[in-house]
């Protein structure tokens, strides 16, 4: 219950700090313009770390994101790839939703594939306007059958 009321004031913090009064200008779109972003994106239960973004167009990105760990005789690791929708463009919070597929790799193979939605919401921030922070909630299913919620959460710097 605790690690619900520091999420729920971390993520009000953001949204204040997100929130139009922060903005140079009430109309200005932090969003506007975005192309390549490079940054961190985790989740749970498929992982991540090193994430690379590109939005397409205005409405449409693609992600990919891997983490990798151990050594020669003794590795593990997941390699990601998703489609983002933005679903909703405010001038600094912005609404998407996201699908793909997550390959776990290991020496030992026979992994399953998942299989994720989610849907997102991106804060960015007037002091910052190359940053965006964003938190994920949906479901993964697994090739195996298994269904599982999932959770993330990612930092990403825009060029």
């Amino acid at each position: 219950m605790r690690r619900v009321i520091v999420a729920l004031i971390v993520v009000i913090a953001v949204a204040s700090l997100a929130g139009s009064g922060f903005a140079q200008t009430q109309d200005e779109n932090l969003s506007d313009g975005r192309g390549f972003g490079i940054g961190m994106q985790v989740g749970l239960p498929v992982g991540g770390l090193v994430s690379a973004r590109y939005w397409l167009n205005p409405s449409i990105a693609i992600e990919g994101i891997v983490f990798a760990w151990g050594e020669a005789s003794d590795y593990f690791g997941v390699v990601s790839g998703r489609v983002l929708y933005k679903l909703s463009d405010t001038p600094t919070v912005d609404f998407y939703i996201a699908s793909g597929a997550t390959f776990p790799f290991s020496r030992y193979g026979q992994d399953p594939v998942l299989f994720s939605a989610a849907g997102g919401i991106e804060f960015n921030f007037a002091f910052a306007k190359n940053l965006a922070w964003n938190v994920e909630f949906g479901g993964t299913m697994s090739s195996t059958g298994n269904l599982t919620m999932a959770l993330g959460t990612g930092i990403h710097f825009y060029f």
